[in-house]
């Protein structure tokens, strides 16, 4: 049986691990303290300034590859609605490798494609009016 004494100090021990546990700093609680966490690697001006033109560019080069891979998937999605007006966004993201939520985040954006009837029965309709 356990004291009264030493239940008390059992109750301490737990209270103080609770509080380091939701006061420590910003680190996952599944990743043990003595990993470093996003340490910034390099300290001179030249690293960090190579750093900031090399995000840069990447953020440039990357922005504009997304941009054209869009205008890429939005062609392919009209073209495959002008195919077959009954096709489901389900099957265009099994036909397009991407997901469905990508697909209709797609169709949301083409104001002149729209869904027509009820989710069964209905069909798309494309209107040549961009």
């Amino acid at each position: 049986m356990i004291t009264k004494p030493e239940l008390q100090e059992l109750l301490q021990s737990t209270e103080t691990y609770r509080v380091e546990r939701t006061t420590s700093t910003n680190v996952p609680q599944d990743v043990p303290q003595d990993v470093p966490q996003d340490v910034p690697q390099g300290d001179t001006q030249d690293d960090t300034q190579g750093d900031t033109q090399d995000d840069t560019q990447d953020d440039t080069q990357g922005d504009t590859q997304d941009d054209t891979q869009d205008d890429t998937l939005d062609v392919w999605i009209e073209d495959k609605i002008r195919e077959n007006s009954k096709i489901t966004t389900e099957e265009l993201a099994k036909l397009s490798n991407k997901g469905v939520a990508t697909i209709k985040r797609h169709l949301a954006k083409l104001p002149h494609i729209k869904y027509v009837g009820s989710g069964y029965s209905g069909h798309w309709e494309i209107t040549d009016n961009k």
